[in-house]
């Protein structure tokens, strides 16, 4: 109970940072979000399929600009945490291209960490949530040990062992508030821009503490 207080004490304290560190990627996932909204009143695959054509470009650049600024954003959240909580100087700008000087360690680990994640999902949601909670500490292993992908992977595996089932329990709850944030805001707020950014902003309230509580465990099992 106490590593969710200060997980979102620490979050509250530093907001001001956190928020201008989200803030590219709150923008462009709230793009990409609006640009879909028609999909929701298609129901013939010819309409599905002519929306795509007639925006491929503009999905694709968008998409995969989004794809850039998740990684640098998820290297330089967790090279963040570090540097907060030692009182070292650093800056949001700083902190999101030291994450993208990673981007091919983080963004091939992140594809393999998905994949097996996936397979537990489909195989029932809970092994999928716990799957997730054990490797979610592979960023910290790349970017503050400089390890590659499946070191990271494999570090992350191993050294989670003990706290498996503690780290289960955070990442279900805050997995759990997500999804009835997505669902209340989906269902009070019509649809359209401002839904997209309130659902993108809320995402990333939820992911900065959850990410704090990773950090907790890396840092006391590096001090061990």
């Amino acid at each position: 109970m106490n590593q969710f207080k200060d997980a979102w004490k620490f979050s509250f304290e530093n907001w001001k940072y956190f928020l201008l560190l989200a803030l590219p990627l709150i923008a462009i996932e709230s793009t990409v979000g609006y640009l879909l909204i028609p999909l929701g009143d298609m129901t013939q695959p010819e309409d599905f399929m002519e929306f795509l054509s007639s925006n491929s470009a503009v999905i694709g650049l968008v998409s995969i600009t989004g794809l850039v600024l998740q990684m640098a954003f998820l290297g330089g959240l967790y090279l963040s945490y570090m540097a907060i909580d030692s009182k070292k100087e650093i800056n949001p700008i700083g902190a999101l291209q030291a994450g993208l000087a990673k981007f091919f360690p983080l963004f091939g680990t992140f594809i393999l960490v998905t994949i097996v994640s996936a397979l537990g999902y489909l195989l029932l949601i809970l092994p999928g949530i716990y799957i997730t909670a054990r490797l979610a500490l592979f960023p910290f292993y790349i970017m503050l040990e400089n390890q590659k992908v499946s070191q990271s992977i494999s570090s992350s595996w191993e050294n989670t062992d003990e706290y498996g089932s503690k780290l289960f329990m955070f990442t279900l709850v805050f997995i759990s508030l997500t999804l009835l944030s997505a669902l209340s805001i989906s269902s009070i707020v019509p649809e359209g821009i401002i839904q997209t950014v309130m659902l993108a902003c809320t995402e990333y309230i939820l992911i900065i503490p959850l990410g704090y509580i990773y950090y907790t465990l890396y840092k006391s099992l590096k001090v061990n």
